[in-house]
């Protein structure tokens, strides 16, 4: 029961916190899987060990017996992750402003063949005027 727990509890903050959302689900269930498989591995191993049959007995009891005792908690993981997702994806508010590509800014060519500078895109300062009329005059434009 405190696996299933645990599983349903890190399903559901992978599923809501990693993004893309699908890729969450999948990060949560192939992480309790593969901690549930180790088990599994580590029971079979020490099946051929002497005198240890309480260890895998508690083995046993924590993370369940064999492969049906595994399905709970990929299970509670998997439907934990989901559900959190789910949630997450209509408490995201939905005018969230994307990122800003090169397509999206337009810029004008004047009329001496330069790049027109988007407003707030550089500081206009003396130094940045006297500079361009110094280039100005060296290429003769």
């Amino acid at each position: 029961m405190f696996t299933m727990a645990t599983a349903a509890i890190i399903g559901a903050a992978l599923g809501l916190f990693v993004r893309p959302r699908l890729l969450g689900v999948l990060v949560a269930v192939l992480l309790v899987g593969a901690v549930e498989g180790g088990v599994l591995m580590l029971i079979g191993m020490l099946e051929g060990q002497p005198n240890r049959e309480l260890l895998i007995a508690r083995l046993e009891a924590v993370f369940g017996e064999g492969l049906l005792g595994a399905a709970g908690p990929i299970a509670a993981t998997f439907i934990g992750a989901v559900l959190s997702a789910l949630m997450g994806s209509f408490s995201d508010p939905s005018d969230s402003p994307g990122l800003l590509t090169a397509d999206q800014l337009r810029r004008r060519v004047g009329k001496n063949g330069r790049y027109a500078r988007i407003e707030g895109m550089v500081e206009e300062r003396q130094i940045h005027a006297k500079a361009e009329s110094r280039i100005d005059s060296i290429l003769g434009l």
